[in-house]
């Protein structure tokens, strides 16, 4: 006892005491003998909290001072999950309280940071002790976070941080909205394992703080114990998810991202366990799973970094977004294993790293929107561009049979012609092919020319010496008119050497749309061009209304 009452011997705030600091601790197979224990039996040396009994006993001396006449009190802890527990309170004048909690007590009433309350009886006599008897406690937490608060004061700041909570799950809701709304319109694999992570976020937020039981009056303690743990490792999974996600590939080895994956799924097989909740890993499991989250946070670290180090433009965004998450990981686990007592309490700081992950990841998530948009939209033309070469011929910049072949049917409306330049081998073979090459992007112009203000005109080089046009037709008339006008701009705008280039002429053959396929319209022009041919070349023939066989309209400029 002499370690308590030398803490105890300086005047303690008369608005908070912390408990944890001043406790002594004894176990036993029974709530009655731990009752029972005097306190030179109790422990108080720095490795008390490790008991594993079944039922666990402290006992802390208040000092003289500490409790004002006209002070109301509340004594605090931080439940996490046990059976059953007992809170005796002590006075000057031999008088003791004894409350028996039950875990729905706690659940029902909770404060902020997930603690629940006993008023301290007000008696004329001093209070000089606080016992507590806890059976089956998961965590040492249910002794370490037990305090003497004033009751305004407690009331005072469960509304404020209550309000700051409800506020800090508004501002995870946002991206899981987001994010949802996003996948509808971008199936990005990161996008679901943000939402994941921010979704954990928020329901370890909930729970940890205490507000899951505004929300559920009814719930379990054990529920918000699981949920606070199960939360965690739900969001620390999908983070490293995310991030293997979202960095841009070759940024980071192949090992390290499976040394990283690896070590969430060892993580989660660590919480796996406290869930079954086994009695001889029942104090160890909880700072198992805790431990575990050292070498994963850890290695999540050098995934970043080393993504940083090979110029990712997201890793930026990450580094800042996880620090937090990862500082306060490690200081959780220290303080889980006895190794460091922060001056802060370490749930304010958790809520304020996941405000920073959440702005973090979700500046990281709209940087990498932006990339994926300008490489979607450098794919989106370069598969145009490509698609117009695969369509285009390269000679002539025309159409080409692909292109051509490509139209279904030949709308009402449509007239279809095909050219055909007239002894275009001779010229090949008396010429060049080089002069053969000439010729075709001499005439692929002309019949640009010849068709510019022609509504709706396409033209097509289907391949050799062979030419299409597709254009806007009333009636037969008006597509000999366009025909004869094709054949006669050939024959003026070709004239032999004046421009270096031999004369040349070209037979045309047309057909009506009427709406039917291609390849039918397409033979009755092909009929047609034929009949210019076999009339002497240098001529134009269009199909009749009474049939493909039926040809008219042969004529000779």
């Amino acid at each position: 006892m002499s370690a308590a009452v030398a803490v105890c011997a300086a005047p303690a705030s008369a608005r908070d005491l912390q408990l944890g600091e001043i406790l002594c601790v004894g176990g036993a197979d029974s709530a009655r003998a731990a009752l029972e224990l005097e306190p030179q039996e109790l422990d108080c040396s720095a490795v008390r909290f490790a008991k594993r009994d079944r039922f666990v006993r402290t006992h802390a001396d208040i000092a003289e001072g500490f409790y004002p006449t006209e002070e109301l009190l509340y004594w605090q802890t931080d439940p996490s999950h046990f059976e059953t527990m007992l809170v005796r309170f002590v006075y000057e004048d031999g008088t003791e309280k004894l409350f028996d909690v039950d875990p729905q007590m706690a659940a029902r009433n909770w404060f902020v940071q997930t603690r629940f309350s006993v008023p301290v009886p007000k008696l004329s006599a001093r209070l000089v002790g606080v016992d507590m008897v806890v059976e089956r406690a998961r965590t040492a937490q249910t002794f370490q976070e037990a305090r003497l608060v004033g009751r305004q004061e407690a009331r005072e700041e469960h509304y404020s941080k209550s309000l700051l909570y409800s506020l800090l799950c508004g501002l995870l809701l946002v991206p899981i909205i987001f994010g949802v709304l996003s996948y509808h319109w971008l199936r990005f694999r990161f996008i679901i394992w943000h939402v994941v992570m921010t979704a954990g976020a928020l329901m370890f937020v909930v729970s940890n703080s205490g507000l899951l039981f505004r929300l559920l009056p009814d719930a379990p303690l054990g529920l918000r114990f699981q949920l606070n743990t199960i939360s965690l490792a739900i969001a620390t999974a999908s983070a490293v998810l995310f991030v293997k996600e979202l960095i841009e590939e070759g940024k980071v080895p192949r090992w390290l991202v499976r040394t990283t994956i690896g070590l969430a799924l060892f993580m989660l097989v660590m919480k796996t366990v406290t869930v079954i909740d086994l009695e001889s890993l029942r104090m160890i499991s909880q700072s198992a799973f805790l431990f575990s989250m050292l070498p994963l946070s850890l290695a999540l670290l050098a995934l970043i970094t080393t993504a940083l180090l090979n110029n990712s433009r997201v890793a930026m965004y990450l580094l800042f977004a996880f620090s937090g998450m990862i500082l306060g990981g490690i200081i959780r686990l220290l303080m889980g294993l006895g190794l460091y007592d922060p001056a802060f309490h370490i749930d304010n700081f958790l809520y304020l790293a996941m405000a920073i992950l959440v702005l973090g990841t979700s500046a990281a998530v709209g940087d990498r929107f932006v990339v994926l948009r300008v490489e979607r939209d450098r794919a989106r033309v370069s598969a145009i561009k490509l698609g117009r070469l695969a369509m285009t011929d390269p000679l002539t910049g025309l159409g080409n049979r692909r292109a051509f072949e490509s139209i279904e049917r030949v709308e009402r409306g449509q007239a279809l012609l095909v050219a055909d330049i007239d002894h275009f081998k001779a010229i090949n073979d008396s010429k060049g092919h080089a002069v053969g090459d000439a010729v075709l992007r001499h005439m692929a112009s002309v019949m640009r020319d010849s068709f510019e203000t022609v509504s709706g005109a396409t033209i097509y080089r289907l391949g050799g010496e062979e030419f299409a046009v597709l254009f806007a037709c009333d009636d037969e008339t008006a597509m000999c008119h366009a025909a004869e006008r094709l054949r006669k701009a050939v024959d003026r705008d070709m004239p032999g050497d004046s421009i270096g280039l031999p004369h040349a002429t070209v037979s045309v053959g047309g057909a009506m749309g009427r709406g039917r396929d291609l390849k039918q319209v397409f033979s009755e022009a092909d009929q047609a061009l034929y009949a210019a041919k076999q009339a002497g070349r240098n001529r134009s023939a269009v199909s009749g209304e009474d049939g493909p066989d039926v040809l008219a309209n042969v004529a000779k400029a």
